[in-house]
Formats: C-alpha cells, sequence, structure tokens
C-alpha cells in the first residue's frame, strides 16, 4: 500500500521528454522548488549552457541548470525519484527514439531506471489507451499511474524557448480514480501556471480531450496543415468539424458506459456545445495543435492514441463512425508520407506548389486552404484557367481517335498483361497508388488508392445494399469488386474494353457477386446512356476523365445521371498547375490522352457542371515514387513480359518513357495526381 505524503513538501521530479510540454513543466517545477531532472535529446547542449527561457502571459522566467534543476542525455544517469511526469510524444513512447538514451529506446526504456518502489508517474500525453499501456507494461501497478490533460497552449520556438500562450487548466485524474492521489499531484502542480483540476475520472477526462483533438488536430492536418481559425472560418471544413466531434463524443460515451458498466461517468450532453463555443475563442484563431506543427515539421505525428485507438474502440463497440475513420484514415495516409517524403511543404505557408489536401464548399474561402482561386474570365465557349491558359470543349481531339486509342493501348490480351504486372503489381487495382508503409509494393500501393477512395465515397454519402453505382472506365473491374463485396449494392459498369468487361464479369462469377455486377460497353466520349438520367446514387471513376475528349462535356453528363443529391469522387492523373506543356508532351503523346487536366481546370469545370466539389486530396507527392516502381516491374520483370509476346521495341519505350517520368516529377513536379469529390445539389 502507498503512504501518503506531506503535499507541500519539495519532491524529486524526473521529467522524460523535453518538447514544449516537458521544457515548460520542468522549468515551473524547478522554479516552485522542486528538484527537478529533465531528459533531453536535441535541446541538450543549448539548455545545459542556456537554460530554458519562457514567455508567459504570466511572467518570464529564465532557468539556469543548478542544484534543483539538471539536464540529463541518459535516464539511466537521473535514478529513481519521487515523480515521473512524462511527456513523451506517442510516437517516442510507443517507438522511442535514437536520441532518446544513448542506446534509444522506448518510454519504458526510458522511465524504468527513475522509477524507485512508491515513485508516481503522470503521463501527459494525449489520447486513449496511454494509461493502461503505463500500468500494465511499464509501471506494472496501476495505483502509482496518473493522466494529465494539458488545455494548456505551449509550443517550442527554438531550442530552449518556450512560448507559453495561455492556460485553461491541466486535469489530473488516477488510473483507478484515487481522489487522494489526484490531490497529491494537483499539490505538486499547483504553482506551475497549469490551473490543475482534479477528476473523479481519467478515462473521461481523456475522452473530453480527444474531443478537441480529434476533430482540430485533425482536420488541421486534412486541410494541409492549418491552424484552428481557417477551420472556422469556412462553413464547409467547421461544419465537417463539428460532426467529427460529435462522432467522438458518441463513442466516448460507449466507452466509458463499457468501462464502469454504468452510465454514472457519462460526458453530459450539452459538452459539445460547451467545447464548440470554446474553440471560436480568438485565442485559438493561429493556434496550431502540436499534431499541426508535427506533420508540417515531417516529424512523426501523435495518431495511434488521438486516432487509431479512438477509431478501434468504435469498432469493438460496433458504432457507425464515418467522419472519424475517414479523417484517422487520411490522418494515417498523409502523415505517413510526410515522415517519408523529404521535400514536402505546404502551400497554407505560402512555399509549395501543392496543397496537401483541402476540403470546401461552393462558398468555402478556398484561399485560406491553400487552394487559390482567381477570378476566370472568358466566354462560354473559351474559359481560361487560374495561369490564362485557354481550354476549350470545340478544340478536343477527335472523339473516335481517343476510343480508338483507349482500346489498343488498354484492352489487347499483350497490354492487359502488361499493365496488371506493371501497374497493378499482378492485382486487379490497375492505377496509380498511394503509399502508406514503407514497405508498399505497386500492388498495396494500388490497393490503397481504391481503398482510399471507396472510403470517401461512402463517407461523402453513405453506400447502402440499394445503392445503384455506376463505375465510369471500370477496366478489369478491380474497383467494383471491392465495392460490392464490401457494401452488396448493385453496380454498372461502363467500359469500353470487350474483352476487360468479359475478365471482370468472370471474377465477379468466381467471387460470388456476378448478381451485382452488369457490364455495358461504351465510349463516353460520345454521352452516357439516355435511360439513364437520375439513376445513379454514386458515380465512381478511377483514372479515367484524362481519356475525355471534353472533359466540361463527360462532366455535364455525369450531373445528369446522378440523382438529387448523388456523389462523384475520381481520380485523375494531371499535369501540375504551371507546368510546361513541353514536359508533359511525352506522356500525352505515349497515353490515349487529349490534352492533360490540372487541378484547377477541374475545380472550375466541376463547378460549371453543377457539381459542388467537397473535397480534394492532393496525392501528388506519391507519383515519384509509383513511376519509378513501375520501372522496376519492366526492368525485373523483362523477360516474363516478353514471354507474353510483348515486343523488346514495345519494353524499351516504357523503360525509357518511365525514365523519362521519374526525372521529370522528382526534377519539375509536372504532374499531379489527387481524388475528387463532389455533389450533385
Amino acid at each position: 500500500c502507498l503512504t501518503n505524503r506531506t503535499m507541500s513538501a519539495r519532491r524529486s521530479v524526473a521529467v522524460v521528454g523535453g518538447g514544449a510540454m516537458g521544457q515548460y513543466i520542468g522549468a515551473r517545477l524547478a522554479t516552485a522548488g522542486h528538484q527537478v531532472k529533465l531528459l533531453l535529446r536535441s535541446d541538450y547542449e543549448v539548455v545545459q549552457n542556456e537554460g530554458i527561457r519562457v514567455t508567459s502571459p504570466h511572467g518570464n522566467l529564465h532557468v539556469y541548470p543548478g542544484d534543483n534543476f539538471k539536464v540529463f542525455k541518459d535516464s539511466r544517469d537521473i535514478g529513481p525519484s519521487d515523480w515521473v511526469v512524462c511527456a513523451l510524444k506517442s510516437d517516442a513512447f510507443l517507438n522511442g527514439n535514437e536520441d532518446a538514451t544513448k542506446k534509444g529506446g522506448t518510454a519504458k526504456d526510458l522511465i524504468t531506471p527513475c522509477l524507485g518502489r512508491d515513485t508516481r508517474v503522470l503521463s501527459l500525453l494525449n489520447g486513449i489507451g496511454i494509461d493502461e499501456i503505463m500500468a500494465d507494461h511499464i509501471v506494472q501497478d496501476p495505483l502509482r499511474v496518473l493522466g494529465g490533460l494539458a488545455y494548456v497552449a505551449v509550443s517550442r520556438e527554438g531550442p530552449g524557448e518556450i512560448k507559453h500562450v495561455f492556460t485553461e487548466k491541466m486535469t489530473i485524474g488516477h488510473k483507478m480514480d484515487d481522489s487522494n492521489m489526484v490531490d497529491e499531484a494537483c499539490a505538486l502542480l499547483k504553482d506551475c501556471h497549469v490551473n490543475p483540476q482534479a477528476t473523479s475520472s481519467l478515462i473521461r477526462s481523456r475522452w473530453e480531450k480527444v474531443a478537441w483533438n480529434f476533430p482540430f488536430a485533425g482536420m488541421g492536418v486534412v486541410a494541409g496543415g492549418v491552424p484552428c481559425g481557417v477551420l472556422m472560418a469556412d462553413p464547409a471544413i467547421r461544419s465537417l468539424t463539428k460532426n467529427v466531434m460529435q462522432e467522438v463524443f458518441q463513442t466516448a460515451n460507449a466507452d466509458i458506459l463499457h468501462h464502469y458498466d454504468g452510465d454514472e461517468e457519462v460526458i453530459p450532453e450539452g459538452f459539445v456545445e460547451d467545447l464548440w463555443k470554446m474553440s471560436q475563442s480568438e485565442k485559438l484563431e493561429e493556434y496550431l495543435p502540436s499534431t499541426v506543427i508535427d506533420y508540417l515539421a515531417k516529424k512523426p505525428v501523435e495518431k495511434e492514441f488521438i486516432f487509431s485507438e479512438p477509431v478501434a474502440r468504435a469498432d469493438r463497440l460496433g458504432l457507425e463512425v464515418p467522419h472519424m475513420r475517414m479523417i484517422s484514415g487520411l490522418v494515417d495516409m498523409l502523415t505517413t508520407k510526410s515522415e517519408k517524403q523529404q521535400d514536402r511543404t505546404v502551400l497554407a505557408t505560402g512555399e509549395s506548389k501543392h496543397a496537401v489536401t483541402s476540403l470546401v464548399g461552393r462558398n468555402s474561402s478556398t484561399a485560406s486552404v491553400g487552394i487559390r482561386r482567381e477570378p476566370l474570365s472568358g466566354h462560354r465557349g473559351l474559359k481560361k484557367d487560374m495561369y490564362g491558359r485557354g481550354f476549350s470543349s470545340s478544340a478536343a481531339t477527335q472523339k473516335s481517335d481517343v476510343g480508338e486509342k483507349v482500346l489498343e493501348q488498354y484492352d489487347s490480351e499483350q497490354t492487359r498483361t502488361f499493365y496488371r504486372t506493371v501497374m497493378g503489381g499482378g492485382g486487379n487495382d490497375i492505377h496509380f497508388g498511394v503509399f502508406r508503409r514503407k514497405d508498399d509494393d505497386v500492388k498495396k500501393a494500388a490497393g490503397n488508392t481504391t481503398d482510399m477512395m471507396l472510403n470517401l465515397l461512402n463517407w461523402v454519402k453513405p453506400i447502402e445494399m440499394t445503392s445503384q453505382v455506376l463505375d465510369l472506365g471500370s477496366g478489369h473491374g478491380g474497383s467494383a469488386h471491392k465495392m460490392v463485396s464490401r457494401f452488396q449494392n448493385h453496380i454498372t459498369c461502363f467500359n469500353i474494353g470487350k474483352q476487360q468487361n468479359i475478365m471482370n464479369l468472370e471474377e465477379a462469377k468466381r467471387l460470388g457477386i456476378e448478381d451485382k455486377i452488369e457490364c455495358t460497353v461504351g465510349d463516353f466520349n460520345f454521352g452516357l446512356e439516355e435511360k439513364w438520367t437520375e439513376t445513379f446514387d454514386h458515380v465512381f471513376s478511377c483514372e479515367v476523365l484524362c481519356h475525355a475528349a471534353d472533359k466540361p462535356a463527360l462532366l455535364s453528363e455525369i450531373r445528369r445521371v446522378l440523382k438529387p443529391s448523388g456523389v462523384f469522387v475520381f481520380s485523375d492523373i494531371m499535369g501540375a498547375d504551371g507546368a510546361s506543356e513541353e514536359l508533359l508532351r511525352p506522356f500525352t503523346d505515349r497515353n490515349a490522352t487529349t490534352m492533360m487536366g490540372r487541378p484547377s481546370q477541374y475545380k472550375y469545370q466541376l463547378e460549371e457542371a453543377g457539381l459542388r466539389e467537397v473535397a480534394y486530396v492532393d496525392l501528388s507527392s506519391n507519383l515519384a515514387e509509383f513511376f519509378q516502381l513501375m520501372l522496376n516491374q519492366v526492368q525485373n520483370n523483362y523477360e516474363d513480359l516478353q514471354s507474353e509476346g510483348l515486343p523488346d521495341e514495345y519494353l524499351d519505350n516504357w523503360i525509357r518513357s518511365l525514365s523519362d517520368r521519374v526525372s521529370a516529377q522528382k526534377e519539375h513536379g509536372v504532374f499531379a495526381w489527387g481524388i475528387f469529390a463532389a455533389v450533385k445539389d
């Protein structure tokens, strides 16, 4: 049994985690008279020599290393302490960091040397599931585990430079809800200007914090790395953010009821509205959550406890949380790519060609989330994009020529084999891919794209068993098979390649879903079937619109066949806004493509067609890597492709073409690729 201590006594405190919060708490505890031992990584040399400077509304302070404030590189040199304050980020908490100690290690490696027989551990990490890990695997005693939820805005401005913006409170709870232990922790922090407040339920308080972090940190990343004020200023994004918050609230109460087997600790009904009002504070207009700051800095992002675990608990509880699932998936995809990509910058800072992601509505302020749309001039016969280039439907290549080129490119036996091997990795997802993991290959990346598009389609408007879906340019049917297997809906596959359609239906029969799929042979350059007017709940198209000779006309046809409130989700390979046509010509000459579209053109053309854009996910940063893997596929499978009847000249031309694409994308960023979602109002 733990013994009570005199609450005002001077304590030895090991602070593990030297980010903004760790340095702030360490400096405040030392100023309050406690003996602080701070574990640092990159800031060690600066803090050891110059101390920590804190600017704060409560008065600035400068704490130098001395008798009651010491800094360490290795927690093994700290030794057992009365308290351990864990201010690690979740990535370091779970996976360790090579700079954290001489040998590196996880939170257990860092914290264990600081534990004595009665050491209390206070975790300041955000999210769900931390206390269970701390109690079961690190401290191995739930009676000594506490958690703190900081509604305290602090940021690291530089090595040893901490900016404290404001404090609302720091909620303190105990793993087993021991009020005496909570009081002791509050006493420890009472002079730290964090306004410690006791909670009778740690899990409830954690969910209350996640109810803000999930929507605002998640949407901040998804919108391209923007502050809270930008999210609140845009009507469409503000509405989506609140929907996410509401789903977190519902998941929270279900999880709390499961935890306590009763309703005495649930979050009250008025909580969401109160939290929403707090989020509109002027103090938060320019505030970037630490998750967003890490994303912009291309650092590991706290997503396991804030995003992944809440969604996992919703799944275990049987809850439908489409907004949470979508945001969590996008954050995972974007941040995983951000951690791999070394040259990513975000347009919201005025430094990049592409926004990572923008979610906009018809009347939204798109400039605020990184998409700059300037007034378009010209008459209906000749429109201009944001760079003043003309694009006219009357100037399109002859429609029949485009159709013939598409058949030649995709629907012979040899070319079907080629694309399935090189672009699909042997699977039926034959399109560009999203890299979510370091070891994703062509097949996995292409499958990720299909999954992401289906998630987006289902997120904008749920796909029901009764939904009628049109797959425009369905190819071998890989996307259709995944959709029907997942949602049990009916799908019409419209595709120019007769043999591809036969293969589609054969695979559907093998999967036992042939009654849900029908194939229609047709060329969308000559319009869609008249009988389809207002037939479909959803239209899905993956990298097909690049083959449209008249894109505005096709978009109008898509609107015609959609039911009111129907949804259109499509991806396409495009030229980057501002890219040189000369650099793009090798691609357009080789592929059955007329002039490549541009993101800015599609945004304008969707609006002109009467389709309200609700989402655009820019995936251009995946292209160079995917081009390279396609090149590797050709080279590694050269002899097998020869044996399938593909001529050497054909394969050699592809090797040259893909080599050029890799260079052009890496050096000039000439291609764009992304997913659009639009609604027929």
